[in-house]
């Protein structure tokens, strides 16, 4: 038998000897209370984080409605809106995502339609200079569409001309929005300085009554007076 085996077997020796332990009832219900309370405090601590988190997923559903619903008004905002910057911002991120020559071509298009619509707007509004801001950003769409047909007639010659005649037909059919929106708007404002009249005659001077005996002899009648009302 080894030295450590030896040691073993007096240890245990003793340990047989040794009276077993019983914890007194005071220090069981201690125990208990502090398992209790460890229990009791993780509760609460759970608790605490379930509002909070639900409160953050409701923030962040809120922001998200908030921002879609604010996307979906600026997409039909005009120059006087206060959405109308944002509208720009989307507009900027779908020309960044707009790839191929035929694409990036309808896009300038489809904006320098966009641009006609407000100017239209804005005259029929009486909002000349924001009519004109919006005549000025319809030419720089027109202008970065040219750009893009310039490249494209050098790698292509037949598709650029194709893109030419596209082009061409745009400003034809802008040109005569323009005139007519500015016409209108001109008309209305000729309509709006009319000085107001009496009557319907449009001198300003009252009518005279018909003479009314039939007897045709030329003398001359005071019309007749007005019956109150």
């Amino acid at each position: 038998m080894t030295p450590e085996v030896e040691r073993l077997e007096r240890l245990a020796e003793r340990l047989r000897a040794v009276e077993p332990y019983v914890p007194p009832p005071g220090a069981k219900i201690r125990g208990w209370n502090l398992v209790l309370a460890a229990v009791e405090q993780s509760n609460r601590a759970r608790s605490r984080v379930h509002p909070i988190r639900r409160l953050v997923l409701a923030s962040a559903a809120a922001a998200v409605l908030l921002v879609a619903g604010a996307v979906g008004v600026s997409a039909d905002s005009l120059p006087d809106s206060i959405f109308y910057p944002l509208k720009g911002v989307l507009e900027n991120t779908r020309g960044a995502l707009t790839f191929g020559v035929s694409d990036q071509l309808a896009f300038h298009l489809d904006l320098a339609r966009t641009r006609m619509a407000e100017a239209q707007a804005m005259f029929a509004r009486h909002r000349v200079d924001l009519a004109d801001q919006a005549l000025r950003a319809l030419d720089d769409q027109l202008n970065d569409a040219a750009l893009v047909i310039q490249a494209e007639k050098q790698t292509d010659p037949a598709v650029g001309a194709a893109m030419v005649n596209r082009l061409s037909q745009a400003i034809a059919t802008h040109d005569a929005q323009i005139k007519q929106a500015r016409d209108r708007a001109a008309q209305a404002l000729q309509t709006a300085d009319k000085p107001a009249t009496s009557n319907g005659n449009g001198n300003g001077s009252p009518a005279a009554s018909p003479n009314g005996n039939g007897q045709g002899n030329g003398a001359t009648n005071s019309p007749h007076p007005t019956p109150k009302r």
